[in-house]
């Protein structure tokens, strides 16, 4: 009779671990994510970058937009495709890609601006 007693207890504790962890599953399928940040663009000249505090201020006419920034961004020059954010400088005009979430916006490339195509 203890085998059996055993077993029950067995095959209970098993259902009930095996619950607890779909719960929170079945919970979470009625939610809809959080939307993704809508990626953008702004193009403007460097008005300071701070490489300790991670930011860089792009002014574009009266306009200035700060934008965080971390060491893996991807930043490029006019001569370099590939550069790092130490090889752009205030003064510099640049266009930056960028999300912004929760009020910061954060920088994902900073480069040269887009050129106009000539026309023959």
């Amino acid at each position: 009779m203890s085998k059996h007693l055993l077993r029950a207890t067995m095959v209970l504790s098993i259902a009930a671990v095996a619950f607890a962890f779909t719960a929170p599953v079945r919970a979470e399928e009625g939610t809809t994510p959080p939307p993704k940040a809508k990626k953008q663009q702004f193009t403007g000249l460097i008005e300071s970058i701070d490489a300790k505090a991670g930011t860089v201020v792009i002014k574009k006419g009266t306009e200035s937009k700060s934008f965080k920034i971390f060491f893996f961004n991807k930043t490029a020059t006019t001569e370099k495709k590939e550069a790092a954010i130490t090889d752009i400088k205030v003064g510099d005009k640049v266009k930056v890609a960028y999300s912004e979430e929760n009020g910061v916006a954060t920088a994902h490339k900073i480069g040269p601006p887009d050129t106009a195509k000539k026309t023959d």
